[in-house]
C-alpha cells in the first residue's frame, strides 16, 4: 500500500509537526473539530485519503498521527481505532514521544518533533506495517463528487453505521469519527492500575516525610548550640526539599523492592540509578529507617547521602553502601558528632553536648 506518515500536535513548547508541509492546515481542521478524548479525521484531496487520530492530553495538549493514501479507501472502519490505539500504547509503553506521569495521565515533554527523527521512524513502520494489513479489503476511490465542498465536514459516533461513515469519508471534505471511552488498550489500563496504586504510596511516602519533619522539629529544642539549629534547620528544608522535586514528585516514578530495601527512584538496566530514596521494612536489624542519596548500579554510593534510624538519630555525609566515612551524626539523647568515622564509629571530629538552657513558661 502506497503511504505516508504524518505526526503532529501541540506539546509541551506548542504545534510542530513531521514532515512540515502543507498539510499543517488540514490538521489544523482536524484538531479544530476534536471533540472527544479520542477521535478518527478522514479527509479527502484528491486521490489521497488522510486516516488521521487526535488523542487529547493534559493541560489542553494533543498527540496527532496521520496516514495518507493513493487511491484507496478504508473500508474497515471499525480497525482504524484499534490500529491508532494499538501504535499509542506502544509510544505510551517504550516512551516515544508521549509517557505516563506519576497519575497515569498520558503527556509529552518533547520540544520539536523532527528532534526526535529516530523515534518517529519506528513510529511510521508501525503505522504503515498495520495499514498494510487492510489492503487486501481497501478498494479503488470513487470519483470525486464535485458537488460536495471538499471542505464540507461531517461527524459521526463510533456507534453510527459503518456504511454511512464509508461513504462519507470518500464523499465530504472532512469526516469525523467520536470515541468518548473505552479508548485506552487492556494493557494502557494495566499500567494506569499500577501506577494509581504508586500515587498512593507516594501519598503515604509524603505523610511520612510529614511525621520526620515534625519530628525533626521537636528536636530542635533539645539543642542548646544556635549555628547547630540553624544548621539542622537547613538540613531538613533541603532534604524534604529535594526528597519531594527529585523523588516523590518527578515527571516519572519508579517502585521496586530490593528485598532489603523498598525504592523509589530512576532506574537503569533494572538498578537504582541516580537520586533515590530507599524505605527500609519494619523489621530491619540494623534499626534503619530511611536512606536518601544516590545509587549507583543499584549501590548507595554519596558524598551528601542521609540515612535515618528508628531511634531518632540519622548521618548525613559521604556514605559508601552502609559505612559511614565523613560527616554528620546525630544522636536524639546525647549529642551530635561531626568529622571522620570508621566502622561507623566517630574516629577523629568533635562531639557537640546537647543540654537544656532555660526553661520557658506561658511564652516567657
Amino acid at each position: 500500500m502506497n503511504s505516508s506518515v504524518y505526526i503532529f500536535g501541540d506539546l509541551s513548547s506548542g504545534y510542530t509537526q513531521y514532515p512540515n508541509d502543507y498539510s499543517q492546515s488540514i490538521f489544523k481542521v482536524f484538531h479544530q473539530n476534536s471533540k472527544a478524548t479520542t477521535q478518527i479525521a478522514i479527509h479527502r484531496e484528491g486521490d489521497l485519503m488522510y486516516y488521521g487520530y487526535i488523542r487529547k492530553l493534559e493541560e489542553d495538549c494533543f498527540i496527532g498521527l496521520c496516514i495518507v493514501i493513493n487511491g484507496k479507501n478504508i473500508t474497515q472502519i471499525d480497525s482504524l481505532f484499534n490500529i491508532f490505539e494499538n501504535v499509542i500504547e506502544s509510544m505510551v509503553k517504550k516512551g516515544y514521544l508521549i509517557h505516563f506521569n506519576d497519575k497515569g495521565d498520558i503527556t509529552s515533554t518533547i520540544g520539536k518533533l523532527y528532534e526526535n527523527k529516530e523515534e518517529i521512524d519506528l513510529i511510521t513502520s508501525n503505522l504503515q506495517a498495520s495499514f498494510g494489513r487492510l489492503e487486501a479489503t481497501s478498494k479503488n476511490l470513487p470519483p470525486v463528487n464535485y458537488s460536495t465542498s471538499k471542505n464540507s465536514i461531517t461527524s459521526f459516533s463510533i456507534q453510527d453505521d459503518a456504511k454511512d461513515i464509508i461513504k462519507s469519508s470518500y464523499t465530504n471534505g472532512f469526516t469525523l469519527i467520536y470515541k468518548s471511552k473505552d479508548y485506552n488498550t487492556a494493557q494502557i489500563n494495566s499500567y494506569k492500575g499500577i501506577l494509581a496504586k504508586s500515587h498512593n504510596q507516594i501519598k503515604e511516602l509524603q505523610s511520612e516525610c510529614s511525621k520526620l519533619k515534625d519530628e525533626i522539629s521537636s528536636l530542635k529544642n533539645k539543642q542548646r548550640n544556635t549555628l547547630w539549629v540553624s544548621i539542622l534547620g537547613l538540613i531538613t528544608i533541603v532534604l524534604l526539599g529535594i526528597v519531594y522535586v527529585n523523588v516523590i514528585n518527578p515527571s516519572e516514578v519508579t517502585k521496586k523492592d530490593m528485598g532489603e530495601f523498598v525504592y523509589y527512584g530512576p532506574m537503569q538496566n533494572g538498578e537504582p540509578n541516580g537520586t533515590g530514596v530507599a524505605i527500609y521494612h519494619d523489621n530491619d536489624a540494623d534499626g534503619r529507617l530511611y536512606y536518601y542519596g544516590n545509587f549507583t548500579n543499584g549501590k548507595r554510593i554519596d558524598d551528601n547521602a542521609i540515612m535515618f534510624y528508628k531511634d531518632g538519630s540519622y548521618f548525613k555525609g559521604s556514605m559508601d553502601e552502609d559505612q559511614w566515612i565523613e560527616g554528620l551524626f546525630f544522636d536524639v539523647e546525647k549529642a551530635h558528632f561531626i568529622g571522620n568515622f570508621q566502622d561507623n564509629k566517630p574516629w577523629n571530629g568533635d562531639w557537640y553536648k546537647h543540654v537544656k538552657e532555660q526553661t520557658i513558661k506561658n511564652g516567657k
